[in-house]
């Protein structure tokens, strides 16, 4: 009986070679998803660090800055910001380390610095502190007193109760020539203090009211003025502001207020002339005080009513109610009428120094037949000047004020506030004395 021809899968050889066949397409198989899950592993790790190594970088960068490498600090910095451009801490960080950093050119790194945080939007937490740190350098390194204050303004909207920049805005209002304008920022600066700080933050008021050189005298040093000639650091430093930001209309302002006191109403004139936009300017109370006083000071009777006409609104506070009284006894010849706007100019701060306005009312009182009245005011501008406010009285208290720690002290400055009526300084005055007998006594005890 013939066989039948034997099936090719029957062979056990042909069946050992199919199978080895299929155990290699098995392993190479096998080898490339171990080969391709390797590769995705390598590729996962090293993502992995580059990411650790990215979100380490703000680690680092603090770690940096805590050694002052600042270079060290910027590059970590930049390749994290890379990833988070809009963190606010990397960039409050990298301003820190470029302003910091005293390698490059330093308006340059200001200038950098004000990049980074400007990118700080308001929406943040760290928002006012950024507009703070910007308004700072903006004043101390570029000289932009206009840029700052709105910068503070900003600060202060989203930060009310921040020390730092309520007594920055007391100095940039107070070293542009605008003290009348700082009373609220300094009583502010003076609420956050600690009460340990307190009597330096009222020598400082004291010092800003009556011998404003001294009281700024660091800040002068800070910008490198000085008195030359006659001129005193003040005004040089004035004419440095003006070289950086001649749009600035106050510092015009406060230019002219110093000539016109000067007696030089001429210079005065000519100084509010070059400030660029006169219609921008007019829109800043202290701008329009100024000139209106000028014009005054001129006998302009036509152009001190265009100036009194252009005035700026609110129309109430110290300097409206000054040029209000002046407009209508100078210009309008009404004594009566000038009599009831210098009581309301001398019932603010600081009219309660303004012995020129005083003696104003006294002789509008005098013209209106209160000739009582007219005489008690002049005996007491006499009293105040020639007794309370003369150069001996607060010389002797500044050089006095040296001592913070003497009760005696705080009480004769408190007398000296009282005196004009000032009863916030005062009673400021009377509690830091509480505060040192207390404390004196505290420390007689623990003696015993």
């Amino acid at each position: 009986m013939n066989k039948l021809p034997e099936q090719p899968g029957d062979s056990p050889a042909i069946q050992a070679e199919s199978s080895e066949r299929t155990w290699r397409g098995i392993y190479r198989r096998r080898r490339g998803l171990v080969l391709f899950a390797s590769l995705m592993l390598t590729a996962a790790v090293s993502l992995g660090y580059r990411f650790w190594s990215v979100e380490a970088g703000l680690h680092r960068a603090r770690r940096a800055v805590d050694r002052l490498d600042w270079a060290g600090a910027r590059v970590h910095l930049a390749n994290y910001l890379q990833r988070h451009p809009e963190d606010p801490e990397a960039h409050l960080l990298m301003a820190e380390a470029y302003v910091k950093d005293n390698s490059g050119h330093p308006r340059r790194s200001v200038e950098l610095a004000v990049h980074h945080l400007q990118q700080v939007g308001d929406d943040s937490s760290l928002a006012g502190r950024a507009r703070l740190q910007e308004a700072r350098l903006t004043f101390l390194i570029l000289l932009q007193p206009m840029k700052a204050e709105r910068l503070l303004r900003q600060s202060l909207r989203l930060d009310p109760g921040s020390f730092e920049a309520n007594l920055l805005m007391w100095k940039v209002l107070d070293l542009t020539g605008r003290h009348i304008a700082s009373r609220d920022y300094f009583w502010r600066a003076y609420d956050l203090s600690p009460e340990s700080e307190r009597g330096d933050r009222l020598r400082d008021w004291f010092l800003a009211e009556f011998y404003p050189e001294t009281a700024n005298a660091q800040f002068h040093a800070v910008f490198g003025t000085k008195k030359i000639h006659k001129i005193p650091a003040s005004v040089n430093l004035l004419v440095r502001f003006r070289e950086n930001e001649p749009e600035a209309p106050f510092v015009h302002a406060a230019l002219a207020a110093y000539y016109l006191g000067a007696g030089k109403r001429k210079s005065s004139l000519e100084l509010l002339k070059e400030a660029p936009d006169l219609e921008q300017a007019m829109r800043d109370p202290f701008f329009a005080s100024v000139l209106f006083e000028t014009l005054v000071d001129f006998g302009e009777s036509q152009k001190t009513r265009v100036c009194f006409a252009n005035w700026p609104r609110p129309h109430a506070g110290y300097l409206y109610w000054r040029a209000e009284g002046m407009f209508r006894q100078d210009v309008l010849h009404d004594p009566s009428a000038a009599a009831i706007s210098y009581q309301k100019a001398l019932s603010t701060w600081p009219g309660k120094f303004d012995w020129q306005l005083m003696m104003r009312l006294s002789g509008c009182l005098r013209a209106i037949g209160r000739v009582d009245d007219a005489e008690r005011l002049r005996t007491k501008v006499e009293h105040l000047t020639k007794d309370i406010l003369t150069r001996q009285t607060t010389s002797q208290l500044r050089s006095r004020l040296a001592n913070l720690r003497s009760p005696l002290v705080a009480r004769d400055v408190r007398n000296f506030y009282r005196e004009f009526g000032l009863t916030r300084e005062a009673n400021a005055w009377e509690d830091h004395r509480i505060h040192l007998t207390r404390a004196s006594q505290s420390f007689e005890s623990n003696r015993l």
